[in-house]
């Protein structure tokens, strides 16, 4: 007896056909997008891999630098963002738009430097915590990311 629905029927996976997921993307991404993003994901170079994920909620203004973006500060109710680079209008416009899923500070250490010149490239991120915001603990060494006081 044939089957009409047996090409649409789920197949049981073999150990041949499964492959095991990929442990991190090879070359590195300035950033990335997606249709529905609550939180930026902002990744800082640093020996700890300090991360931080403030809602977009929260976010009260992106300044850029004008055209040829190189700089783009994110000021949010509790701490500032200052993201320096190149080619960074990408960036810049998914920013605008909440739909940056995260952005990331170039590491030497894991990627090597990319080869397209018009790719959007982030040399540095800075994370400035408002005085009387939350604050980093110490604890771990966490702290040492390049936390200044605003007045």
């Amino acid at each position: 007896m044939n089957d009409p629905l047996a090409q649409y029927r789920r197949k049981p996976a073999t150990a041949a056909e499964q492959t095991p997921p990929p442990k991190g993307p090879d070359e590195y991404m300035a950033f990335d997008a997606k249709d529905k993003v609550a939180r930026l994901r902002i990744r800082q170079a640093t020996e700890n891999n300090l991360s931080r994920s403030p809602g977009y909620c929260y976010l009260l203004d992106v300044v850029s630098s004008g055209e040829n973006v190189t700089e783009i500060v994110l000021v949010y109710t509790f701490l500032m963002v200052l993201v320096r680079g190149t080619n960074l209008q990408p960036v810049l416009t998914a920013l605008e738009m909440s739909t940056a899923d995260f952005i990331q500070e170039f590491d030497a250490h894991r990627w090597p430097k990319p080869k397209d010149a018009k790719a959007p490239f982030i040399e540095s991120i800075e994370v400035i915590v408002k005085e009387n915001g939350p604050s980093l603990s110490d604890g771990d060494g966490m702290a040492k990311a390049k936390g200044r006081s605003l007045h």
